[in-house]
């Protein structure tokens, strides 16, 4: 009765945790108790041994580790790759280059502002409207460049949560060892508290593309890059300090002072999103922006404006955050369109400033400008496509292995309901059986007479 009863509580424990994640099912295992008066040489043989009914013997824990490396492998694969598509996914809504205020659109749009100023040079409204198609132009560079930075600035405080989050997973697990190992010592079975700790492992190979390797005593190694994470009841912390290199950005190394190292985890997502696709654009955006300034400015230099001013910068900055249309043209007159002095009507330099739009200036003499800002939206686009490939292939396999793993590991609530039947079936004919044996005794002790009376 006992053992069914207890079997009837492993049960309902599983029923209560059907929808707790990380939870692993259990079962009790029922063995005979050793049998009764085994015969001996003085002691006469009987019929055989005499049973001892049954007991439970342990809580079996469903589990195979082997899945489980598997499934944090593809996990932490996943989630990589989920974390670098999202950072791209912003950056190309942040740039927008799709849109009627993409670069290659302002772009146009400036070349046609001096072709127009070419055909008419002394017209005010020609020069006013050259002039707000260059202040477009670069709002729509520094709004890039401002979104850019924004971007990599939240990629960065998303490394220094994720890094402070493993260094807490770390010391739960590390916790847990303990605790673990103490329990198994003392000959329990701490099945919820494994369960616990797989959670928390599963977690770390998540962020951090963390693995694992269990010991004699029941605790668990855990390690990140080749580097010891959680050893025993110690966990090694991670830690985040400025890198004057990288613009003061967090760089993350060991409490021990070695680097991190690794490829897996949505940390790695974040780190090649903020330290290699987020500038890459910068630096494109920032290419385009100087080799627009100093064809231009070349050009405006060396031309006259209406009032004879020469010599003057059409552009101030040095890169896409700090570019600015020349204060000094709000006076129309100082716009530079004529090759020589006191000739009104000669465009010639406006004409030079619209052709600079067909110049192989970029890329080794290979691309235009325009062409280089179409390479630059494409290149993003083609590494969203590959990054959300990527990411569909991973959780494709980490979906596969996580159904296996659960068709071991998971609650069923029908094989459960059909267990607690079997149980309560067995519970109540032994029940009945201790009732028939308690009439036995009644009628030996109570029901029989003695004899000659």
């Amino acid at each position: 009765m006992l053992a069914q009863q207890q079997s009837v509580l492993v049960t309902e424990h599983n029923v209560a945790q059907a929808n707790t994640p990380g939870y692993r099912r259990q079962e009790a295992k029922l063995a005979s108790n050793p049998a009764y008066a085994p015969p001996g040489m003085n002691r006469p043989g009987g019929a055989g041994q005499l049973g001892m009914g049954v007991s439970v013997e342990r809580i079996y824990r469903f589990n195979l580790e082997f899945f489980d490396q598997r499934f944090r492998k593809e996990l932490a694969g996943a989630k990589q790759w989920g974390s670098y598509e999202a950072a791209l996914q912003q950056m190309e809504a942040s740039l927008a280059e799709t849109s009627d205020d993409g670069v290659n659109a302002r772009l146009d749009a400036f070349w046609e502002g001096w072709q127009a100023l070419n055909a008419e040079p002394t017209n005010t409204a020609a020069r006013a409207d050259l002039r707000q198609r260059s202040v477009m132009l670069t709002d729509s560079l520094n709004r890039r460049a401002e979104a850019l930075i924004q971007l990599r600035s939240d990629q960065n405080a998303a490394v220094v949560q994720s890094v402070s989050e493993i260094n807490d997973l770390a010391e739960r697990v590390a916790k847990l060892n303990g605790e673990i190992s103490q329990s198994l010592a003392a000959g329990a079975q701490p099945n919820d508290l494994l369960d616990e700790r797989d959670r928390l492992i599963d977690n770390l190979a998540e962020m951090a593309g963390a693995i694992s390797s269990r010991q004699e005593n029941g605790e668990e190694i855990v390690s990140i890059g080749g580097h010891a994470l959680v050893v025993g009841k110690e966990s090694f912390a991670l830690q985040t300090s400025p890198d004057p290199a990288n613009s003061n950005l967090a760089a993350i190394t060991w409490s021990d002072g070695s680097g991190l190292n690794g490829n897996n985890g949505s940390l790695y997502g974040l780190l090649n999103a903020r330290d290699t696709a987020i500038p890459n654009q910068q630096s494109g955006l920032d290419t385009l922006a100087a080799t627009l300034m100093n064809q231009v400015n070349t050009l405006h230099q060396g031309g006259y404006g209406l009032n004879g001013a020469t010599g003057l910068d059409f552009f101030t900055g040095s890169d896409a955050l700090s570019v600015r249309v020349n204060p000094v043209t709000e006076d129309l007159a100082n716009i530079a369109a004529a090759a020589n002095p006191n000739a009104a009507g000669d465009g010639s330099v406006a004409g030079q400033m619209a052709g600079l739009q067909h110049l192989k200036l970029l890329n080794g003499g290979a691309s235009t400008m325009n062409q280089f800002a179409a390479d630059q939206a494409s290149s993003l686009g083609l590494d969203v496509a590959q990054a959300s490939k990527q990411v569909a292939n991973h959780e494709l396999l980490t979906s596969s292995l996580a159904e296996q793993r659960e068709s071991l590991t998971g609650v069923s609530l029908d094989e459960e309901a059909a267990n607690l039947i079997k149980f309560q079936r067995t519970y109540q004919a032994a029940a009945r059986l201790i009732n028939v044996l308690d009439e036995m005794m009644e009628t030996v002790i109570n029901g029989m007479g003695v004899v000659g009376r």
